[in-house]
């Protein structure tokens, strides 16, 4: 394989930097996790007089498709810190990655932040398939500022995924059944074309 170079913009980097930092934010989502299609998240307050509070919500309504993507997003980072990829040198791309069937064996349930400003890092939560089972894990915490292979492409996926989990905070789930919406109901239909027969 070809040694191939990434050219990652400085500019790149601060918007994503921006995106999280914004000071027009009263929250600030710390971790989130699906199960059972419901995403459970912890978020902290950064204005008001309870600033620096971390809540926690459990979630009741079920995810829209959106949210679940943007966790299947980093399944490849997951596979990745959890060296699935042996045969690969540091030179493969994320998108390359993503194509070996390796990658079909891991799933990213949850992800869990830590830190500030320079310490912040992830950690990553999910599931590996084995011949036996399934085994659920967290990677090693990863340094947002740090010097991991995808770095730039794990921000960047991972600040959409909590971008998702702020919709969903505000109330984008999966479609609902509309209560001004007519039911249909065909049974009794069914019934009278049966007894109507000969």
């Amino acid at each position: 394989m070809a040694k191939q170079t990434f050219t990652i913009n400085a500019e790149d980097i601060d918007k994503l930097n921006d995106r999280m930092t914004s000071p027009d934010k009263d929250v600030e989502i710390k971790g989130a996790a699906i199960k059972d299609a419901l995403c459970d998240y912890t978020y902290e307050l950064l204005k008001g007089p309870t600033k620096g509070d971390v809540l926690s919500h459990k979630g009741v309504h079920i995810i829209h498709d959106d949210l679940q993507s943007k966790f299947e997003f980093l399944n490849v980072f997951f596979a990745d810190l959890d060296d699935a990829y042996t045969g690969h040198k540091n030179t493969s791309t994320i998108e390359d990655l993503e194509q070996e069937i390796e990658t079909e064996n891991y799933s990213v349930t949850g992800f869990k932040l830590s830190g500030v400003e320079e310490n912040k890092s992830v950690i990553l939560i999910g599931f590996k398939q084995v011949r036996s089972g399934s085994i659920k894990f967290e990677t090693p915490k990863v340094k947002l500022d740090g010097n991991y292979n995808y770095l730039h492409q794990l921000k960047t996926r991972l600040y959409d995924l909590i971008d998702e989990v702020e919709k969903y905070r505000n109330g984008k789930t999966a479609p609902q059944d509309d209560p001004n919406q007519t039911h249909m109901d065909f049974a009794s239909e069914d019934d009278d074309f049966e007894k109507g027969k000969i």
